[in-house]
């Protein structure tokens, strides 16, 4: 196997054409390719990447809404508990009581700021850039 490198070393030293990086070069931008892409590659790449980004984009602002409405929600609990004086094993047990109730809303929420700050964003998005190509 060493002896196979040695001579391949020996030829390509041989030719004066592989002497010069800058030959390398030349030789490689006139060859053809061995592969041919489609005429609009770039396009199709550049949507794909537009797509992604937006999509991302959605998902990140859908979490920050989220956060914000979590940080509102144990802000005004707080505040009932301090400032008011409300009692949390009362309101742990009005929660226990209803937790069919607060489980179906909490999804329902969620899944109503989801639909509307990723999905429909994202769908407008794909069909108006989508009929414009």
């Amino acid at each position: 196997m060493k002896r196979k490198k040695q001579i391949f070393l020996w030829i390509m030293l041989e030719k004066e054409k592989y002497n010069n990086p800058g030959n390398w070069l030349d030789e490689a931008l006139k060859t053809e390719p061995g592969f041919s892409l489609p005429e609009n590659f770039a396009d199709r790449v550049a949507m794909q990447a537009m797509r992604r980004f937006a999509w991302g984009q959605y998902f990140r602002e859908f979490l920050v809404y989220l956060v914000a409405l979590f940080g509102i929600v144990l802000l005004s609990a707080g505040m009932s508990f301090i400032w008011l004086g409300a009692n949390w094993k009362d309101w742990l047990q009005f929660i226990t009581d209803n937790i069919a109730l607060f489980a179906g809303l909490n999804f329902l929420g969620i899944f109503i700021l989801f639909t509307d700050r990723v999905l429909l964003r994202y769908f407008f998005y794909k069909f108006s850039n989508h009929s414009a190509v």
